[in-house]
């Protein structure tokens, strides 16, 4: 329903301060991404905490990104629930509050129930009635729970779902995902992991939804922009520099980790909220290590 999902969209930090969400915090960072050449950005992903927000807060920030990202460019929310009624419910709201698309993750709580037939129930039900277009969420190491490539297959031609955010990592995967689409160019396919864009967009992948972006948004961005332009030694140099950096920091460090870099690099990165804890002295230390090391500092 809202075109074609290509290029680099941040998975946004939610910024707190002393616990609570501070939207003047969020526009600052806003302010400085839109200066890069995103093609939109994901609010309520996994590492802007979704998980921790209560849906008025979510909302709130659904809102407040529709307002601040400049026209031409795409808002994602991410609006995954474990049941079909309560994702619906919260889609519709996200679609109002003027998102162009919603990020559906799996359910997970009962995980071994989760086959790929009622997963293919749960998707199409789930597009028949939203308002917004619906992208399949891929995330693994959060769910414990792999989308079956059945189930994307029986899902993709659907007129309401136009894509998926894969962040398996696994390569094998997303080439399977790649080989199902060839014969149509509606359905988006969006790499999760900073540490492989290159490879995915060698691939025929459509582009990132990467937690890298929220601080290598330089980074991101020109391998996408070089890719077009086919200088692909240079998108090699570039993926080749970063990938360590995600691979520590957004891989091993987590969200804790992704905020500190934030602050390091003059965007708001601040606390997570608990039980989530502030990275330690010596966690911040590497973290400093590693972006110095990557010319980042």
């Amino acid at each position: 329903m809202s075109g074609k999902f290509t290029g680099i969209f941040p998975a946004l930090t939610t910024p707190f301060e002393q616990g609570q969400l501070s939207i003047g915090k969020l526009e600052k960072n806003i302010e400085q991404y839109n200066k890069y050449d995103f093609s939109g950005y994901l609010v309520l992903g996994s590492t802007g905490e979704t998980i921790l927000l209560d849906d008025s807060e979510r909302l709130s920030l659904v809102k407040t990104m529709c307002t601040l990202t400049p026209e031409g460019k795409k808002v994602i929310a991410g609006t995954g629930r474990e049941s079909t009624a309560a994702t619906i419910e919260f889609t519709n709201k996200a679609a109002e509050s003027g998102a162009d698309a919603a990020l559906v993750v799996t359910p997970s709580y009962y995980s071994g129930l989760m086959s790929a037939e009622v997963l293919v129930d749960y998707y199409l039900e789930i597009a028949e009635n939203t308002d917004i277009s619906i992208l399949l969420y891929n995330v693994p190491k959060y769910t414990g729970l792999n989308l079956p490539l059945e189930t994307i297959s029986r899902t993709m031609r659907h007129p309401n779902i136009d894509g998926i955010k894969d962040s398996s990592g696994n390569m094998s995967y997303l080439e399977e995902i790649i080989n199902m689409n060839s014969d149509s160019d509606d359905f988006s396919i969006l790499q999760g992991s900073g540490s492989v864009l290159f490879a995915s967009l060698m691939l025929g992948a459509d582009g990132g939804v990467l937690a890298l972006s929220d601080f290598a948004p330089r980074e991101t961005t020109a391998i996408f922009e070089e890719f077009k332009k086919g200088d692909l030694d240079k998108c090699q140099k570039i993926q080749l520099k970063i990938t360590p950096v995600n691979n520590k920091i957004v891989g091993s460090f987590g969200v804790p980790g992704i905020k500190y870099a934030l602050d390091l690099l003059g965007f708001f990165g601040g606390d997570p909220r608990q039980p989530l804890k502030p990275s330690n002295k010596e966690v911040k230390e590497e973290i400093e290590k590693i972006l110095s090391g990557a010319g980042m500092l």
